[in-house]
C-alpha cells in the first residue's frame, strides 16, 4: 500500500511539473512573439532602429531563458531559434532589405509556436 501512495505521490509531482513546464513556456514564447511581430511590423514601417532595438531586446530575453530553455527543449530547436536572431541581426546591420529581415521574424514567430505546441501534452504529441 505505501508503494501505491509513493507512485501517486510521482505522478501528481511528475504532472505539476509538467504544467508548470508548460505555462512557463508559453509564458516565454508568448513574449518573444509579441517583440518579434512588433518588430517585424516596424520593419515593413521601415523603422529600422525601433525593429532592431524589439529584436535585440528579444534575443537577450531568449537568452535570460537560456539555462531553463536548454535543460528542457531539443537543441536543435533552441539553435534554430538563435540562428534566427543572428540572421535578423545581420539584416539589421546591414540595412538593405526589410522585407527579408521581416521574414526572418515571422519565421522565429513560427518556430517559437511549433516549439511552444510541441511540450503541449495532447494525443499527437504523445503517440
Amino acid at each position: 500500500m505505501k508503494r501505491l501512495w509513493v507512485a501517486t505521490a510521482l505522478i501528481l509531482v511528475l504532472a505539476g511539473l509538467s504544467t508548470l513546464h508548460v505555462f512557463t513556456l508559453s509564458h516565454i514564447t508568448h513574449q518573444l512573439t509579441g517583440h518579434l511581430d512588433q518588430a517585424r511590423q516596424e520593419l515593413i514601417q521601415g523603422q529600422w532602429e525601433s525593429a532592431q532595438s524589439l529584436i535585440q531586446e528579444a534575443c537577450q530575453e531568449w537568452e535570460r531563458h537560456g539555462f531553463y530553455l536548454h535543460t528542457t527543449l531539443r537543441h536543435t530547436d533552441l539553435d534554430a531559434i538563435r540562428g534566427g536572431f543572428q540572421e535578423a541581426m545581420a539584416y539589421l546591420s546591414a540595412r538593405e532589405d526589410a522585407s527579408e529581415c521581416a521574414a526572418v521574424c515571422a519565421r522565429m514567430i513560427n518556430q517559437l509556436e511549433l516549439i511552444q505546441e510541441a511540450e503541449l501534452p495532447t494525443i499527437h504529441n504523445l503517440m
